[in-house]
Formats: structure tokens, C-alpha cells, sequence
């Protein structure tokens, strides 16, 4: 993928390494959810925690939902990814070039993420209770204060 931040390059080998941790052969999106929270200093890491989510609270969600679900896979490098995971990526894209930005953040890629409803990176969110609403809404105030110098 082209145009990612550091932060968001840093964020994606985080998710390989997290689903290399759980000994899953794919990267889904809940690697990419708890890379976005191990991260820990981009605005999407910044965000969940001000929302209260902490990676403890979102891996108890996320095993209980991997219990239930078996996802595709489809590749991306050496290791597959599934293709909601592919499709959080392409909307993270969309997000920034949305909001005028060509470098793609881990802010970009947890509003990709609260978008693909079925993923179990979105399902975990909800579970603890973040939404698009909030994250948007907070997301909002910290660029009106970077546009104001702040």
C-alpha cells in the first residue's frame, strides 16, 4: 500500500505480528484493531482509549468472537489476509483522500474499520461500545485544533 504514514506502516507489521501471536495463518481485522491500540500514539490509538478501550478488554471480545467465525483468506505479501481486512485497507484510502489527506493513518484505518459492519474488528468496537459517531465526532475536534495551530 502506498501513501501510509509511519505510524500506519508501523500499524500493519503490528497486525502480522499479532496474528502470527494468535497462530493464525491471516491477517484479519482484528489484527489490525489491536495494532491500531498497541501502536499506542496515533490518533486512531488515541481515540480508542479516550472511548476506554484498552487491547486487554478487545482481546477478551475478539476470542470470544473467533470462537464463532472462520474467515476467508486471500493474500497479501507471505501472509493472507481476509478480505474484510482488504477492504478496511481500500477504505482507509478513501477515508483520507475523503478528508484531503494522501497519507493514509491509523485514524483512516479505525474509521475503515468501524465501516465494514461484519468484520470482527467492527464487532469487537461495538462490543465495547465505541461507534462511528464518537470516533468521527473526536476525530473532528483534533483536526480543527491541528488546522488552528493548537
Amino acid at each position: 500500500m502506498n501513501h501510509l504514514t509511519p505510524r500506519a506502516k508501523n500499524v500493519l507489521d503490528l497486525a502480522k505480528d499479532i496474528a502470527r501471536e494468535y497462530g493464525q495463518g491471516y491477517v484479519g481485522t482484528e489484527h489490525l484493531l489491536l495494532a491500531i491500540i498497541r501502536e499506542g500514539t496515533g490518533l486512531g490509538a488515541k481515540s480508542l482509549v479516550a472511548e476506554g478501550v484498552t487491547e486487554e478488554a478487545a482481546r477478551e471480545v475478539i476470542d470470544e468472537l473467533v470462537k464463532d467465525r472462520l474467515h476467508e483468506t486471500w493474500v497479501i505479501g507471505r501472509l493472507p489476509g481476509t478480505p474484510n481486512y482488504r477492504d478496511v485497507l481500500s477504505r482507509a484510502a478513501h477515508e483520507a483522500r475523503g478528508q484531503g489527506n494522501w497519507l493514509i493513518g491509523s485514524a483512516h484505518f479505525l474509521l475503515a474499520l468501524l465501516a465494514e459492519e461484519d468484520s470482527l474488528g467492527a464487532q469487537t468496537l461495538r462490543e465495547l461500545g465505541v461507534s462511528d459517531e464518537a470516533i468521527r465526532k473526536r476525530l473532528r475536534g483534533v483536526t480543527v485544533s491541528l488546522q488552528d495551530g493548537k
